[in-house]
């Protein structure tokens, strides 16, 4: 009796694998950062500050999932019409003050 067992115990393990594919991985974040364009001196408002636009013309700034608009020349505009790059990134073009 004890010989069956063994020669089953090694049919069992002797079995071809089974073939093991990777997981998808995604991540559920959106969009990592808004990256603001506009005339430089132009201000902005998002998550409750206010922003002035550098010389080189953009700021980049870290998403907060929860804000979905900003606030550029007395108005409230959304912010994930915007197309995201590769990296989640939105390039968001600011009014200039004619528009």
């Amino acid at each position: 009796m004890l010989v069956l067992v063994a020669a089953l115990t090694l049919q069992l393990n002797l079995a071809p694998p089974k073939p093991v594919t990777a997981p998808h991985v995604t991540c559920g974040i959106k969009t990592v950062s808004y990256r603001f364009v506009g005339t430089p001196g132009s201000e902005f408002r998002y998550d409750g500050r206010t922003y002035r636009v550098p010389v080189g013309g953009t700021i980049e700034i870290l998403a907060d999932k929860r804000e979905t608009s900003y606030t550029a020349g007395g108005k409230t505009l959304p912010l994930d019409v915007w197309a995201a790059d590769e990296f989640g990134t939105r390039t968001v073009p600011l009014p200039t003050a004619t528009q």
